[in-house]
């Protein structure tokens, strides 16, 4: 990805939005992650890797459809999120 957007949060380091996926042998699923580094989501989840550029295909509609409906933070990851199956016991 040519630039990292960020996010500011009170009293934390800002945080980045990486690309990432879930490949599970017959294709993947992707979503990006709000999170400090890429090795704090490594860290957390598994399964999971963290993609530095954007695939051509995810562009258009795809992109803005993934931005909406697929952008978690990893802090704030809810039970019910496909995601959350991938957190690392702990």
């Amino acid at each position: 990805m040519a630039e990292r957007a960020e996010m500011k949060v009170d009293g934390q380091a800002p945080r980045q939005r990486f690309l990432v996926v879930y490949d599970y042998g017959q294709g993947g699923v992707w979503a990006f992650i709000w999170a400090q580094s890429a090795d704090d989501i490594r860290q957390r989840f598994r399964d999971l890797e963290v993609v530095n550029t954007l695939p051509s295909w995810l562009a258009g509609d795809e992109l803005a459809r993934t931005e909406q409906t697929m952008t978690f933070d990893i802090d704030d990851v809810k039970p019910d999120d496909w995601i959350a199956r991938m957190l690392r016991p702990g």
